[in-house]
């Protein structure tokens, strides 16, 4: 489909959310995204009647309680996705899918009628790799929430001109306001999903949620964390290319205007800080810490341990048909970049050093 007949990811969210997204751009949108917004626009209209009746039959759905949820975090290209697909093939988890996540006003009543249309639009793989996507595939609730409110990461691929902000108010949460808003927009897309999987484990996938534990134990007190680490050699340069394959999709701003390098180092650098100072408060039934060189290797057996030290009473052994499947998986390379390698050296220091890395991998 050409580009600009192609709609946004915004007309999966309401009207009002809508005109606040565009007046936060102060109208300083590209050329290209303009026809875009106003083809979401359309939809938006139309899908409106929908989420209006969705949103009254929610009044008399029994409030469920989110209990013990389990978090994957890490960095973007850390192996987050593995870890949270693996978790969603358990008969006791359950996961955001990617119907939830754009369209989190209609995933419980009209589930029905956006099941088709996600067939026939979504491609096959994702943008930045090979994997495999569908409608049902598990999601990142980051997409949903940008839904909902401004302050989330993945508004930084909307208006990639506001990074530095984005990245105090959205992911490290300094700003207050918009901490709360976030933890409110959390809460209400969780209680939803948990009223729609009763009795099921929630599973959550969040890069940025890596610098939010803290403030996530303060709507879920009961939440296991599960960290997984890799090679910063290795994802960095898979992070910029992440960017340089998402931007294009999401930006309504002129992303070539932004240095990627700086804000893919910043924001590692601050992330990671903030969550390294964070894990200290933590105790060992709350957080485990998983290398991806050595999840990819045993992923049956680090599994098993997370579990026990979390005290979660699952069975990983029913996972081996997924991790079989995915043997032959061909993982991205990248040729490092004149320079690139000095400053993954010098600016992620810390990491290297709290997890014994070694830059020499590449």
């Amino acid at each position: 489909m050409t580009d600009f007949l192609r709609p946004h990811i915004l007309m999966g969210s309401n009207l009002i959310h809508f005109f606040r997204v565009v007046f936060k751009l102060n109208f300083s949108m590209k050329g290209s995204a303009i026809p875009r917004l106003f083809l979401s626009f359309i939809i938006l209209v139309l899908f409106t009647p929908f989420r209006l009746i969705e949103a009254f039959l929610y009044l008399f759905a029994k409030r469920e309680q989110v209990k013990q949820p389990i978090f994957i975090v890490g960095h973007f290209r850390s192996g987050t996705t593995y870890v949270h697909d693996a978790l969603n093939e358990l008969d006791t988890v359950v996961a955001p899918r990617m119907v939830d996540c754009l369209y989190p006003y209609l995933n419980k009543y009209f589930k029905f009628m956006l099941v088709p249309i996600l067939k026939k639009a979504l491609p096959e793989t994702r943008l930045m790799d090979k994997m495999k996507v569908t409608w049902d595939s598990p999601q990142e609730e980051e997409f949903a929430l940008s839904l909902m409110t401004f302050d989330t990461s993945v508004s930084f691929l909307y208006a990639p001109k506001s990074n530095s902000k984005q990245l105090n108010s959205s992911v490290l949460l300094i700003d207050e306001r918009a901490k709360s808003k976030w933890l409110k927009a959390h809460l209400k897309f969780a209680r939803k999903l948990q009223s729609m999987n009763k009795g099921k484990t929630l599973v959550f996938k969040s890069p940025s949620d890596t610098s939010r534990i803290k403030e996530l134990l303060e709507i879920y007190p009961d939440a296991k964390f599960i960290h997984i680490v890799r090679n910063p050699i290795d994802v960095i340069p898979s992070t910029l290319n992440l960017y340089k394959k998402l931007l294009p999709e999401f930006s309504l701003q002129d992303e070539s205007q932004i240095d990627l390098d700086e804000f893919v180092f910043s924001f590692y650098e601050q992330m990671m800080s903030k969550y390294l100072r964070t894990k200290g408060e933590l105790n060992s039934t709350q957080l485990f810490e998983l290398k991806y060189e050595e999840f990819v290797e045993q992923p049956i057996e680090n599994l098993e341990k997370a579990f026990q030290q979390l005290n979660i009473p699952i069975d990983v052994y029913s996972l081996k048909p997924f991790f079989a499947s995915r043997k032959s998986f061909s993982r991205n390379k990248f040729e490092m970049e004149k320079g690139l390698k000095a400053s993954i050296t010098s600016r992620c220091i810390e990491v290297f050093e709290n997890y014994n890395y070694s830059s020499d991998n590449k």
